[in-house]
């Protein structure tokens, strides 16, 4: 006889999910009429609960609800300025929405794998992954994608998820534009690196905002090195020292706030005003540009959007199903632009 908590002849909704290779949500789903898709998964959903006698009196008492107000985050091990704010964002999100918050913190994209797939196990709404550096379409290979999962920045790795990002090319557009906007007719860009499709896409996009906006910026401005005080001191000092103001540029946009922190150092020892004669922007915010001398203007990143974006397509895969089960499209791709934030190190806007 079935008991009230989902079990006939000592079966249970646990046993019915391993025999489906699914989720204990989707068996739930299927065996309720949630999820009114005929497909692959509920035939194995239908055919595993025959097989152990579960019916679907049993599903709907083990699990009322879908919905565990539980959500995952899968990250890799760093201790950078962005991963932290990533982890507040989620909380921060997840708390607002009354959810739980499961953190999984991997070395390797391999360790990250086996994290997402035992996530998968769990009664979780959904799953945030934040990619491991060069990670690749294999994170979730062979993962069963019933629960819902979002990739959170880096490349559209998860082709089958639905991803949340930051639209460099508008972010570095905006920023171009905001130096433009209070006279800068020229700018440098020093960019910390090329290898990576962020750094990649933000170099195309200042290239391509310089043609939009009619803005000049000589080769020898351009530069690609890493992201460090030393480097941005180094290059402006090269592009300054002993040149006359024909000759240099009246804006500096960098890809990283100690390159910026760098430039402000070279200009000051070469007593050029700032942003007098040059207008300096990072396109990174952090503590460091906001207490430089003078502050930086600098593009802050809307992690908070894009971690309440990431609940809502959880959300939204929970109400509707996952279309993603099958790999029957592919995932959704959200991005929002960084915002910037106006301080010493631009001159007030013509308008204002």
């Amino acid at each position: 006889m079935a008991s009230s908590h989902g079990k006939q002849n000592g079966t249970s909704i646990t046993n019915v999910a391993a025999l489906a290779d699914v989720s204990i949500a989707t068996v739930s789903r299927v065996l309720s009429g949630r999820r009114t898709k005929d497909d692959d998964i509920a035939r194995r959903v239908h055919k595993a609960a025959h097989e152990l006698n579960y019916s679907v009196n049993s599903a709907a008492s083990a699990l009322r609800s879908d919905v565990s107000n539980t959500i995952a985050l899968s990250m890799p091990a760093t201790s950078t300025l962005m991963a932290a704010s990533v982890v507040t964002a989620v909380s921060e999100a997840a708390s607002t929405a009354h959810m739980q918050l499961l953190l999984g913190i991997d070395g390797t994209a391999a360790a990250q794998h086996r994290r997402i797939k035992t996530f998968c196990g769990h009664p979780t709404d959904g799953i945030i992954v934040l990619p491991c550096p060069r990670a690749g379409v294999s994170l979730t290979w062979g993962i069963a994608a019933d629960t819902p999962i979002i990739q959170l920045l880096g490349s559209t790795n998860l082709l089958r998820h639905d991803w949340v990002s930051i639209d460099n090319g508008a972010s570095v557009e905006l920023a171009v534009t905001h130096v433009v906007e209070r006279g800068a007719a020229s700018v440098a860009y020093l960019s910390d690196e090329v290898a990576s499709s962020d750094g990649a896409e933000t170099l195309l996009a200042f290239q391509s905002s310089l043609n939009l906006l009619h803005v000049r910026a000589d080769n020898e401005w351009i530069t690609i090195a890493d992201g460090t005080v030393q480097r941005g001191f180094s290059d402006t000092m090269r592009m300054f020292a002993g040149r006359g103001a024909d000759q240099t540029p009246e804006a500096v946009i960098c890809s990283s706030s100690d390159t910026a922190i760098g430039v402000l150092i070279a200009l000051g020892q070469l007593s050029i005003n700032v942003p007098g004669q040059v207008q300096v922007v990072s396109l990174q915010d952090n503590e460091a540009a906001a207490s430089s001398m003078p502050a930086l203007t600098s593009m802050r990143a809307p992690f908070q959007q894009m971690a309440a974006e990431s609940l809502r397509l959880i959300a939204n895969a929970q109400a509707n199903g996952s279309d993603t089960e099958m790999g029957t499209r592919l995932g959704r791709h959200v991005m929002f632009p960084r915002r910037v934030i106006a301080r010493q190190s631009t001159r007030e806007s013509n308008d204002d």
